[in-house]
């Protein structure tokens, strides 16, 4: 039942399909939210060029991709960015934590950047982070909002994550008996109370673009891409 888009990664879904504001609902194969794609497989290529997904981001940090680069950064036919984030790229240290620290993902300046290169790409996108669930997950929550999407389809795109990323964080969790599963384990409470501290500090996703830097054409631009109907 829950099968990635891509083969070589087990977290790569779409941001399309929701319904939105003014009865519009957001665009498939638009932009898609992953895992990050480190295995190369010519599948996936000819399919994202198929699609027009040509724009890829990469969220990871300098030490994550050392470890394991991104299959996309040097083929042909692929427009690759690497905007890191490092807020995020580390388990929090308790489950009170993880909203905060989607907060602190969402006021970064490289957010504002993954957000303006979206914006900006005549390309579909894929972006991504190591697991495709903490900061890809505040990503599509604010592409998601600026589109209209409820808070309860914000948050189910979000737990979903738990059952794509179920043997690989299985595993992570075997070997790391010490963290709390509840944290790593795309806790639907932790979406949820994050867009709750989201409005009470931006109070909006208009005001949140323009606080970030970004303008209203970035905002617009976003919609053109993501909307339909």
């Amino acid at each position: 039942m829950y099968k990635s888009l891509l083969s070589s990664t087990a977290n790569t879904r779409d941001l399309g399909g929701y319904p939105a504001a003014a009865g519009k609902t957001t665009a498939r194969n638009r932009i898609w939210r992953s895992d990050a794609p480190t295995a190369w497989n010519d599948a996936d290529e000819r399919l994202l060029k198929k699609l027009g997904i040509t724009a890829v981001i990469d969220m990871r940090t300098d030490g994550e991709i050392a470890k394991k680069p991104c299959a996309f950064s040097r083929r042909d036919g692929f427009a690759y960015s690497h905007i890191p984030i490092a807020a995020g790229s580390t388990p929090p240290g308790s489950l009170e934590e993880v909203p905060l620290t989607y907060l602190e993902i969402a006021a970064q300046k490289e957010t504002a950047d993954v957000l303006r290169t979206i914006a900006e790409s005549r390309a579909g996108v894929l972006f991504c982070c190591a697991a495709g669930k903490d900061r890809t997950g505040v990503i599509s929550a604010l592409l998601l909002l600026a589109c209209g999407v409820d808070s309860q389809t914000i948050v189910n795109d979000y737990a979903v994550s738990r059952e794509y990323n179920r043997l690989r964080l299985e595993q992570y969790l075997a070997e790391h008996p010490e963290i709390d599963r509840r944290i790593v384990l795309a806790n639907e409470a932790s979406m949820r109370q994050f867009l709750i501290l989201f409005h009470d500090c931006y109070g909006s996703i208009e005001a949140y673009f323009e606080q970030s830097g970004l303008s209203s054409l970035h905002l617009a631009r976003i919609r053109g891409k993501l909307l339909e109907g």
